[in-house]
């Protein structure tokens, strides 16, 4: 029968290896940025139909939605809200002495 190691085991002997730290959180930091929105929602264990409820729209309006390549600010906030969470926007600007983040505001500041 083969042996089985437990998780922090396996998890201690690939973090001691040098360099692991930070290709793992690079790792970690490419898999963030490319997660799509149906991904989101299936972590969050809503369906469409849950979504489109708290959204205030039908269900197929959802699908088009996250299968959309340009969707408005807006609907994406919408989106978002229904999934429980707030729209925050940012600049990003990499230079000589690293990232400059700057919070974009869109619209009023009243909601």
């Amino acid at each position: 029968m083969p042996s089985t190691k437990s998780y922090h085991h396996l998890h201690q002997q690939v973090v001691a290896r040098p360099g692991a730290v930070e290709r793992l959180a690079e790792l970690r930091k490419e898999t963030l940025a490319e997660i799509e929105l149906q991904e989101v929602r299936g972590i969050l264990q809503l369906s469409q139909t849950d979504l489109a409820e708290a959204m205030g729209i039908t269900q197929s309006a959802v699908s088009q939605f996250e299968r959309g390549n340009d969707i408005l600010i807006s609907t994406l906030d919408n989106y978002v809200q229904g999934l429980g969470a707030s729209l925050r926007i940012a600049a990003v600007f990499e230079g000589n002495e690293g990232e400059t983040v700057i919070p974009i505001q869109i619209g009023s500041k009243t909601r």
